[in-house]
């Protein structure tokens, strides 16, 4: 099978979870033996120069990467409230990704193209116009529920409400475009519900995220240390309006139950009014190179997400590390986990404590959940049976 996957972002190196998922789905398609070809944008946000992809990754993939500057100008921005498109999906949209994507297309036959994420769906009509490919969309999320979160969770009024403009913009781009591809993969079971409810008549097979269970060492035994830690890219809004929540309402009380606790916040882009806040409590990081080694040594995961949606790689890091974890409703959505036995769910600052607190002082309750959310991954979201079942999956698009 011959498939073009088109990715928003260079995913390699695999750093974060949206590299994560797209890095995980190569790997998996090449090893199961797809003759691959990556086009992607290189966001000058996370830019990645030629030299940093592996030899191997390159010679798997023949990755292409077109560059896109992603800052947002104000000028752009304002004209758009009198148009009709989506501005977060307009700033995808680039005459060389166009002509370099109709040259792969014209010089070669793929049997799918696979699309990672909406914003590189108004590609559509040059995949339809040069290829008989089928066209698939992994949707990482239902992009505009994660903005109707925000919105609703924003205090200032004047960003609630272009929040809310945002999100309609986006919710109408992603209803009209539900049944112009040939297939959709979500990552969850609640993103193919909404994707359902909202109209979609097209193939939908829900496909979790998987990881390299082998790569990820089971740290069930507890460190001496007792700590907590967040790890994520605060560039994504979600993140950031996590970790505030979390500084907020919970860290000042979790100090006083264990005044000796350390926690620590790392991810890419941290503001530096967080930074500002570093304390003997409180260790904040900035980029995290090898995520694994930073959790090495920490027992609990704290994963405060308020909004968001689709599926948080880090959370299936975490567990396949044994690790416990510490999550709202939101943020473990899509997983199949059970309460209380692989994950505790904290929805209000108070439940946070008390689940932090129950792990700090039942080390046989902590190490217990950490167990059982690696024999979660193990038998739910290995990468290379998730990759089988998606080619499965195109086979039988193939022969429709």
């Amino acid at each position: 099978m011959k498939i073009l996957q088109l990715c928003i972002r260079v995913p390699f190196p695999p750093s974060d979870g949206a590299t994560i998922a797209m890095y995980n789905i190569s790997k998996a398609f090449y090893e199961n033996g797809v003759e691959l070809k990556i086009l992607s944008f290189n966001t000058n946000k996370n830019y990645v120069p030629a030299e940093k992809i592996s030899q191997e990754f390159s010679r798997q993939t023949g990755i292409e990467t077109v560059d896109i500057d992603l800052r947002i100008n104000f000028y752009p921005a304002l004209l758009n409230l009198f148009r009709k498109d989506s501005f977060n999906v307009s700033r995808f949209i680039q005459e060389e990704f166009k002509s370099r994507l109709k040259g792969i297309l014209s010089d070669n036959h793929y049997d799918i193209v696979h699309l990672e994420g909406l914003y590189v769906s108004p590609y559509i009509d040059i995949i339809r116009k040069y290829s008989k490919a089928k066209i698939v969309l992994r949707s990482h999320n239902v992009e505009f529920i994660i903005w109707e979160r925000l919105a609703a969770s924003e205090k200032n009024s004047f960003k609630k409400m272009y929040l809310r403009f945002l999100a309609k913009r986006l919710k109408q781009y992603e209803i009209n475009l539900l049944n112009s591809y040939d297939a959709i993969v979500p990552i969850t079971s609640v993103d193919k519900n909404t994707f359902e409810a909202l109209g979609c008549k097209i193939p939908i097979l829900a496909m979790p995220l998987g990881v390299n269970v082998n790569d990820y060492p089971d740290e069930g035994n507890q460190p001496e240390e007792f700590s907590v830690f967040h790890l994520g890219s605060m560039d994504w809004m979600p993140n950031l309006e996590a970790v505030d929540w979390f500084l907020n309402y919970v860290y000042g009380k979790l100090v006083k139950q264990i005044p000796g606790i350390k926690i620590y916040l790392a991810g890419k882009d941290m503001p530096l009014k967080i930074k500002e806040m570093a304390n003997r409590n409180l260790v904040v990081m900035d980029r995290i190179e090898d995520s694994k080694n930073f959790m090495k040594d920490k027992p609990v995961m704290i994963v405060p997400l308020l909004s968001g949606g689709g599926m948080r790689v880090k959370i299936i890091e975490g567990m396949a590390s044994g690790k416990a974890i510490v999550s709202t409703t939101v943020g473990a959505e899509g997983i199949n986990y059970i309460n209380n036995k692989n994950i505790l769910i904290a929805d209000t600052p108070d439940d946070f404590v008390s689940a932090i607190l129950r792990l700090k002082n039942d080390k046989e309750c902590a190490k217990s959940i950490g167990l059982n959310a690696r024999k979660l991954v193990e038998e739910e979201y290995d990468n290379n049976k998730i990759g089988k079942d998606l080619l499965t999956f195109y086979e039988s698009l193939l022969i429709k």
